[in-house]
């Protein structure tokens, strides 16, 4: 069996890369580690881990497109969303609210019972979740998490 450790990175492509990094930079806190354009990449990276998430200039950006609308119900293949973790309940919290401050819509915020969730989409119309996972989330899901997905609500 291969020995996985986490998940390495993910690559998308968008429709401009310089408002793309503005977003995940600025909103959500990546760090710029190379701005490639020889190879069309933006590698960027949360805490200390190498590139976490690589962003490239797409050369037909419709050929993918779907209604906004329809994001989070994808059920063709391709990538359905990208969750980032964070640490505390708190920490999740705090990401609401600076997404609202910084003008970002929220789709959704969920409680799946085994986590909380706040999801929404980044400029290109990828679907983002911020995520923070209970203490015991695998004894939860050993015992059958029966996922309710209630709505979250939080106060400032």
């Amino acid at each position: 069996m291969i020995k996985l450790q986490r998940l390495g990175h993910i690559l998308i492509n968008v429709r401009d890369v310089e408002r793309s990094k503005a977003f995940y930079t600025k909103v959500l806190g990546f760090t710029v580690l190379e701005q490639d354009p020889d190879h069309g990449g933006l590698f960027l990276s949360i805490g200390d881990y190498g590139n976490t998430l690589d962003i490239f200039q797409s050369t037909n950006p419709e050929e993918y497109s779907q209604p906004k609308s329809e994001l989070g119900k994808r059920v063709g293949l391709g990538v359905r969303h990208i969750a980032f973790a964070v640490e505390t309940e708190e920490d999740l919290k705090q990401a609401y609210f600076a997404l609202q401050d910084a003008g970002v819509p929220i789709y959704r915020a969920v409680d799946h019972t085994s986590q909380k969730s706040v999801y929404f989409y980044d400029p290109d119309e990828n679907l983002l979740e911020i995520v923070w996972e209970r203490p015991n989330v695998r004894s939860i899901f050993a015992s059958g998490r029966h996922d309710g997905d209630q709505p979250v609500s939080f106060e400032r």
